[in-house]
Protein backbone atom coordinates (compact mmCIF):
# COMPACT_ATOMS: atom_id res chain seq x y z
CA UNK A 1 0.00 0.00 0.00
CA UNK A 2 1.46 3.34 -0.94
CA UNK A 3 1.28 6.28 1.44
CA UNK A 4 -2.35 6.99 2.32
CA UNK A 5 -3.61 4.53 -0.30
CA UNK A 6 -6.12 3.22 2.24
CA UNK A 7 -8.05 6.45 2.01
CA UNK A 8 -7.77 7.14 -1.72
CA UNK A 9 -9.06 9.34 -3.12
CA UNK A 10 -7.78 12.03 -0.73
CA UNK A 11 -10.36 14.45 0.60
CA UNK A 12 -9.94 17.91 2.10
CA UNK A 13 -12.18 17.06 5.08
CA UNK A 14 -9.52 14.67 6.44
CA UNK A 15 -6.52 15.95 8.34
CA UNK A 16 -2.95 14.75 7.94
CA UNK A 17 -3.23 12.84 11.23
CA UNK A 18 -6.14 10.82 9.82
CA UNK A 19 -4.10 9.76 6.81
CA UNK A 20 -1.16 8.98 9.12
CA UNK A 21 -3.49 6.73 11.13
CA UNK A 22 -4.11 4.54 8.06
CA UNK A 23 -0.44 4.63 7.07
CA UNK A 24 0.43 3.29 10.54
CA UNK A 25 -1.26 -0.03 9.68
CA UNK A 26 1.31 -0.63 6.95
CA UNK A 27 4.09 0.24 9.39
CA UNK A 28 3.02 -2.66 11.64
CA UNK A 29 2.79 -5.18 8.80
CA UNK A 30 -0.80 -4.93 7.63
CA UNK A 31 -2.06 -4.57 4.05
CA UNK A 32 -5.28 -2.94 2.90
CA UNK A 33 -6.85 -5.95 1.13
CA UNK A 34 -9.09 -3.89 -1.16
CA UNK A 35 -6.29 -1.57 -2.27
CA UNK A 36 -3.98 -4.58 -2.77
CA UNK A 37 -6.36 -5.95 -5.42
CA UNK A 38 -7.63 -2.63 -6.76
CA UNK A 39 -4.72 -0.16 -6.55
CA UNK A 40 -6.34 2.51 -8.72
CA UNK A 41 -10.05 1.91 -8.23
CA UNK A 42 -12.10 4.74 -6.76
CA UNK A 43 -14.57 3.18 -4.34
CA UNK A 44 -16.73 4.51 -1.53
CA UNK A 45 -18.36 2.70 1.36
CA UNK A 46 -20.36 5.62 2.76
CA UNK A 47 -22.18 8.52 1.14
CA UNK A 48 -23.24 11.73 2.85
CA UNK A 49 -26.49 13.57 2.30
CA UNK A 50 -24.75 15.80 -0.24
CA UNK A 51 -23.84 12.72 -2.28
CA UNK A 52 -20.13 12.86 -1.49
CA UNK A 53 -18.68 9.41 -1.00
CA UNK A 54 -15.86 8.28 1.26
CA UNK A 55 -13.99 5.01 1.71
CA UNK A 56 -14.37 4.73 5.47
CA UNK A 57 -14.51 0.94 5.67
CA UNK A 58 -11.40 -1.20 5.23
CA UNK A 59 -10.25 -4.78 5.69
CA UNK A 60 -6.60 -5.29 6.58
CA UNK A 61 -4.66 -8.55 6.50
CA UNK A 62 -1.17 -9.45 7.62
CA UNK A 63 1.15 -8.45 4.81
CA UNK A 64 2.42 -12.02 4.58
CA UNK A 65 -1.15 -13.07 3.64
CA UNK A 66 -1.69 -10.35 1.03
CA UNK A 67 -0.96 -12.72 -1.86
CA UNK A 68 -3.73 -15.00 -0.58
CA UNK A 69 -6.41 -12.32 -0.95
CA UNK A 70 -8.66 -13.64 -3.72
CA UNK A 71 -11.38 -10.99 -3.55
CA UNK A 72 -12.20 -7.94 -1.49
CA UNK A 73 -15.18 -5.86 -2.51
CA UNK A 74 -17.88 -3.43 -1.41
CA UNK A 75 -21.52 -4.44 -1.81
CA UNK A 76 -23.91 -1.51 -1.78
CA UNK A 77 -27.34 -3.17 -1.68
CA UNK A 78 -27.87 -2.97 2.10
CA UNK A 79 -26.83 0.70 2.15
CA UNK A 80 -28.99 1.52 -0.85
CA UNK A 81 -31.99 -0.18 0.82
CA UNK A 82 -31.47 1.88 3.99
CA UNK A 83 -30.44 -1.05 6.22
CA UNK A 84 -27.13 0.69 7.03
CA UNK A 85 -25.39 3.88 6.09
CA UNK A 86 -22.28 1.87 5.17
CA UNK A 87 -21.76 -0.66 2.41
CA UNK A 88 -20.95 -4.27 3.27
CA UNK A 89 -17.40 -5.49 2.64
CA UNK A 90 -16.42 -9.05 1.91
CA UNK A 91 -13.01 -10.67 1.92
CA UNK A 92 -12.11 -14.02 0.38
CA UNK A 93 -8.79 -15.58 1.35
CA UNK A 94 -7.23 -18.65 -0.19
CA UNK A 95 -5.92 -20.63 2.76
CA UNK A 96 -4.55 -24.12 2.61
CA UNK A 97 -6.22 -26.70 4.82
CA UNK A 98 -4.76 -29.48 6.88
CA UNK A 99 -4.35 -32.84 5.15
CA UNK A 100 -7.07 -35.34 5.89
CA UNK A 101 -10.83 -35.48 5.89
CA UNK A 102 -13.47 -32.86 5.77
CA UNK A 103 -14.35 -30.95 8.87
CA UNK A 104 -10.81 -30.50 10.07
CA UNK A 105 -9.68 -27.05 11.07
CA UNK A 106 -7.55 -25.20 8.54
CA UNK A 107 -3.83 -25.18 9.09
CA UNK A 108 -2.52 -22.07 10.74
CA UNK A 109 -0.20 -19.87 8.79
CA UNK A 110 2.63 -18.28 10.68
CA UNK A 111 3.66 -14.89 9.42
Amino acid sequence: MSSSAATSPRNKVFGAWEYAFYDSFQAVGLTDAFRHLHPDKVAHSWYGRSGNGFRFDHLFVSSCLADRVLACDYHHQAREEGLSDHSVMTLHLGLSSTPGGQGEAPATTSC
